[in-house]
C-alpha cells in the first residue's frame, strides 16, 4: 500500500469512528424524547422500517438490486442480533434507566468482544487489556457518580436485559465478520433494517405497543427526533459500522460503547440540565484514555 493510500485509509478510519462515536452517543437522548409519546418497540420498528425502505429505494435506483444466497444469512444475523435485540433492548431499557446509565451498561460490549477473541485463541495484546481496565475504571467512576439511590427490580431487569443484548451484539458482529460480504453493502443494510423492523414490530405486538395507535397524535418534535434517528443515525452510522467490521477487529470497533456514556453525559448536561461534577469529568477523561490505549494497542 502506498503512503498516499495509507493516509487516505487512516482518514477514512478516523472519520468512520467519529461517526459511530458521536452518532450512537446521541441515540439515547433521541429515544429519551421519543419515549414521552411512543412505546419502545414502535419507535424501533418505525425507525428501521423508514430507514430500510430509504436504503432499499437507493439500491433500486442505483441498479444494485441483486441478492446472492449468502446475503440472507448475514441479513438475518444483523437483523436479529444488532437491530431487534441490540436496539430493541436499548429502547426498552431507556424507559426505566437514565440515558447516561444506559450508555454505561453498553460498555460491556467491548468486554464481550475481547472475551470472544480470547476464547477463539486470539490473545489480546497487553496494551488492549490495560486499555480495557482503564476504561472500565472510568465507567465505574461514572456509575458511582450517577447512581442516586437503590435500583428497583424493574431497573435491575432492564439493566440485565441490556447486558444480555450486548453479548448478542458481540456474537452477531463476530459472525458477520466471518461471513462473505454482501454483494451490495446498501442492499445488505436495507435487508437487515427491514427484517429487524419486522422483528421489532412483532415484539411490539407481544408488548401491546400497537394498541390504540394514533399517528396523527404524534407531535412535530417527535417526528423530527424520529427523522434524526432515521437519516443521520441509521443511514449514516450503520454503513460506517459495518464497513469498520470488515476493516478492523470487532473489539476495536466496539470501543464506541466506551465513548457513548461520555457523549450521553455531556448531552444530558447541555440539553437536559443534568449536573456534571468534577468527578464525572475526571471519569470521562479516564474512559477516553482507556479507549486510546485500546486503539493504539490494536494498530
Amino acid at each position: 500500500m502506498s503512503a498516499t493510500a495509507s493516509r487516505a485509509r487512516t482518514l477514512l478510519l478516523i472519520g468512520a469512528f467519529a461517526i459511530i462515536y458521536i452518532g450512537w452517543g446521541t441515540t439515547y437522548l433521541a429515544n429519551h424524547f421519543l419515549l414521552r409519546e411512543l412505546p419502545p418497540f414502535m419507535i424501533g420498528s418505525l425507525r428501521f422500517a423508514f430507514a430500510g425502505l430509504l436504503a432499499l429505494a437507493w439500491v433500486i435506483l442505483s441498479g444494485q438490486l441483486r441478492i446472492q444466497r449468502s446475503d440472507w444469512g448475514g441479513a438475518l444475523i444483523g437483523a436479529l442480533a444488532l437491530i431487534a435485540v441490540g436496539q430493541g433492548a436499548l429502547i426498552y431499557a431507556n424507559q426505566f434507566l437514565p440515558t447516561g446509565m444506559l450508555a454505561m451498561l453498553y460498555t460491556t460490549l467491548p468486554l464481550w468482544s475481547v472475551a470472544l477473541e480470547w476464547l477463539l485463541g486470539e490473545r489480546p495484546p497487553p496494551w488492549v487489556l490495560l486499555g480495557l481496565a482503564v476504561a472500565c475504571g472510568g465507567i465505574v467512576l461514572l456509575m458511582n457518580n450517577g447512581l442516586g439511590g437503590s435500583a428497583s427490580p424493574t431497573q435491575w431487569f432492564a439493566g440485565a436485559l441490556v447486558v444480555v443484548a450486548t453479548l448478542c451484539w458481540a456474537i452477531g458482529a463476530w459472525l458477520l465478520r466471518q461471513r462473505p460480504p454482501f454483494r451490495s453493502s446498501w442492499l445488505g443494510l436495507s435487508l437487515q433494517m427491514l427484517i429487524g423492523a419486522l422483528l421489532l414490530a412483532l415484539f411490539g405486538v407481544a408488548h401491546g405497543d400497537w394498541q390504540g395507535l394514533d399517528l396523527a397524535a404524534i407531535s412535530g418534535e417527535a417526528w423530527l427526533w424520529l427523522a434524526y434517528l432515521v437519516l443521520p443515525v441509521s443511514l449514516g452510522v450503520y454503513p460506517a459500522y459495518f464497513w469498520l467490521l470488515r476493516e478492523v477487529r470487532p473489539s476495536l470497533v466496539s470501543t464506541f460503547a466506551f465513548v457513548n456514556p461520555v457523549v450521553a453525559l455531556l448531552l444530558g448536561y447541555l440539553l437536559l440540565d443534568e449536573r456534571l461534577s468534577l468527578l464525572a469529568l475526571l471519569a470521562c477523561a479516564i474512559t477516553l484514555g482507556g479507549v486510546v490505549l485500546i486503539i493504539f494497542g490494536r494498530r
